[in-house]
Order: structure tokens, then sequence, then C-alpha cells
């Protein structure tokens, strides 16, 4: 039986790797890696390399993932994050650095309200999930604004808790560090792209083939205006996308397709000349309401090859407050670089070698299980089996997607044992009689 996996990005890849059926791969486009893509700029300086934002490889909540990428030459990395609030930079996780604040009723308030913290509470949205854990100050203070900037949305509330938000957000009284203290990146300069080009090896992918419609009573689907029949499809695309191209698809669940939130995007890459306030950072968190981007990371400063010797290369992650299309994000690329100088990563206007601007038109799904559940098994039901960041509709690492696709590889090959070692026994027991 042959299974339909659309997209190969890491997680259609790793689901192909790890099944024992008959796989046909279907990717829309040239290449493999979907957002883990890399690539180099050739410049009067040297060679930079860049990624689309930080795939940093993080694995402590499934550490057996490793096991899928023996052979690829990892390097292992120990976090250098920071918080950039009230114009200082402080060691990330806020709540374990905020003690040297120099206002100390500041610090006082903050260790206050920690001590306050239930661990075993349960929480019903977004807002109240990082209030309760962080207490009142330090969510106005850094978790509101910066979660509003990564989100692009003001309310909070209005995000529901899904299955990773409490593993990247709630504090505990066991782990001092958080969820990426350390983390893994391919050595050389190969990039983020060297683990999708891993997992391909020696798997059937055919290229610019791409999905129209699916038809789920006559199990059939429309491939570049051809019709191909199928039995079970896992899909890694976006699932109001996967909803959407159901050409018989039950309208209530189109309905809750519609209803999926999700935030658009943008990675400013740059390649620069190195300031001295660039040393030593993995990344660094930008709370402040009035900058236009809530995230910058160091390529070049976890994998030196990415630059050449002088120079580093970055990513910005800027905020969709500031943009709802792609010309308005395009927009405010030279008020990002002059708020980069105002910091101190960049030197001087002039010191930039290379840009490159690269809008997304999804980027953080906004968790909504109450109606994420009503699709997902409506779909399962039907044979399609929709997966990873996008398909799943939650925030998710790497390591997460991988996983996730490893167990439905062993669940969907353990199912169709079960129905062949049936199918067997029936045939036996009509040969008898």
């Amino acid at each position: 039986m042959t299974i339909h996996v659309i997209g190969a990005g890491v997680t259609g890849l790793s689901f192909a790797k790890a099944s024992r059926d008959e796989v046909n791969i279907l990717e829309s486009c040239e290449r493999i890696g979907g957002k883990a893509l890399s690539y180099k700029v050739e410049t009067s300086v040297g060679t930079f390399g860049f990624d689309v934002g930080g795939h940093w490889f993080h694995y402590q909540r499934s550490p057996a993932v490793l096991d899928i990428l023996k052979g690829l030459d990892l390097k292992a990395h120990t976090r250098k994050a920071f918080v950039y609030l009230h114009e200082q930079f402080f060691k990330f996780p806020i709540q374990q650095s905020y003690i040297w604040h120099p206002d100390e009723k500041f610090v006082g308030t903050v260790k206050k309200e920690l001590q306050m913290v239930n661990y075993d509470h349960e929480y019903t949205n977004y807002e109240e999930m990082l209030q309760q854990s962080y207490g009142l100050t330090l969510y106005d203070s850094f978790f509101k604004d910066y979660n509003s900037k990564m989100y692009g949305i003001q309310d909070l509330s209005v995000i529901g808790v899904g299955r990773f938000e409490t593993i990247r957000n709630v504090r505990t009284n066991r782990n001092v560090t958080g969820y990426n203290g350390d983390f893994v990146y391919p050595k050389g300069d190969i990039g983020a792209s060297g683990i999708p080009l891993f997992l391909a090896d020696h798997l059937r992918i055919n290229y610019n083939k791409k999905v129209k419609s699916i038809n789920i009573t006559n199990k059939t689907m429309n491939i570049n205006n051809e019709t191909e029949s199928w039995d079970t499809i896992v899909s890694t695309m976006p699932l109001n996308s996967l909803i959407g191209m159901i050409n018989d698809v039950d309208d209530h669940i189109l309905a809750l397709s519609k209803q999926l939130k999700f935030s658009k995007g943008m990675i400013l890459n740059l390649g620069v000349k190195r300031t001295q306030l660039q040393e030593d950072m993995s990344w660094v968190y930008f709370p402040d309401p009035h900058l236009h981007f809530y995230r910058v990371g160091f390529y070049s400063n976890v994998e030196s090859s990415l630059a050449p010797l002088g120079y580093c290369s970055m990513y910005v992650e800027c905020s969709p407050l500031f943009f709802s299309n792609k010309e308005e994000a395009l927009a405010i690329v030279p008020t990002i670089i002059k708020e980069l100088i105002e910091i101190g990563f960049i030197g001087h206007a002039d010191e930039i070698v290379t840009t490159k601007a690269i809008y997304l038109d999804h980027n953080y799904c906004l968790p909504d299980t109450s109606k994420t559940k009503v699709i997902h098994h409506y779909l399962e039901s039907a044979g399609i089996y929709s997966i990873g960041r996008y398909g799943s509709w939650h925030w998710s690492s790497q390591h997460e997607d991988m996983q996730q696709a490893w167990d439905l590889a062993n669940k969907l090959t353990l199912r169709n044992l079960t129905k062949t070692k049936k199918m067997t026994q029936q045939s036996l027991v009509t040969q008898t009689f």
C-alpha cells in the first residue's frame, strides 16, 4: 500500500524515513526542506551563509530523534541568549537574571511574584498561562510585549494553550534553563539545510508535484491536473490550506478551518562587519514595543564558517504587528536597520555587505485545540493525517515534528500489518471452505 506524503520538509521526510510502507513524496517546489532552507552569498569580502531564521535543533524533550540523524555531523552548543530589557542585556531566561536589574523595587516585586507560582495550574488561554507562570511584573515588562510582537496580536487571551506552549513558557521549580539550553547544528557551512538533505538520502521524492484538490468520497486527488487514487495521505501543508483543497469537505469543518489564525512573518538576513556587541551571543529577545523586531540571532556565532573573518551573518525576525502584507513588510527594512545601528549590532549602514528579506505567508500558528481536534478527527477518519507545525497547527520545533512523524509512521505500519494479517487469515478461512 502506498502512502502519499504532501511536502518534503523536515516533517514529511522524517515520516518517509521512518515508514516501512511504500511512500510517495509530493513536493510542489524544486527543492526539499520547506523553511529549513540555507543559501550562500558571494561578496567582495568573502562568502556568507544564511538560513531562514534560527533553525537551532533543540532536542531535550525528544532525545530519541537524534538517532534519526546518526551519520550527520552535528556540533553541540550551549545557548548564549539574552533579553534586551529597559535598554540593558540580561541573560535568558529572564526569570533567572532579573536580580541584576538596577531597580530594587522591580527585583523585589518579581521575586515575590515568582514565589507565588502554582506549578500545577491549568490554563485556559495564553495570557493566563504567562501571567500565572511569571507574575504580572515580568508579564508586563517582557512576556506580554514580546509574545504580542512575535504572534502579531495584541490580545494574548485569544490564543489557546496547545501541545507545546507550556514546554516553552511555563516556569517550573525543576527546570531553570528552559527547553532550549542546549542545541545542535550541522558542522561546516552547509547550514540548517543539512538536516533535510540528510533525511532525504535514498528517498523517492517527486518534485514540482502540486496537489490541487482532494476528494474524500472517491479517494482521488488532482496532482498537476492529473487524477490519482489514494488510500492514505500524510500532509504537512498548513491545516487550513489542506481543508480548503478538499472539494467535498463537510461544511462545518470548512467553517472551523477558516477560523484558524496565524501570523505572517519576515526574516531579514544581513551580512555585516562584526561589532563588539555581537560577540558571544546566540540570539537576543526584544520585548520593546517600539522596535520593529522581536528577535535577532547570529548564524556565524554558532558556526564560524558562515561568515568571513571579521564579519557576521545574522538574522532579524520582524514583528507582524507592523505589517499585513509583503509590501508593507519590505517597507520597514530601512527602519529596522536604523534600529539595529542605534542598539549597536551594526556599526554604520555602509558596513552592511549583503541583505535579503524573506517574507513568510505562514509563520506561527495560533493554537486553538477546540477546533483543531475536531478537524483532525474528521481527517483521520477519512485516512488523512495532518502533521508538523502547520499541519497540526501548533508551535513546534524540528525535533518535535520529527518525533510526531516518527510516531505516526510506526502507528500506520502497525495498522497496515494488522490489516494484512486479517486479510491473510480471512483468505485462509475461505480456502478451507
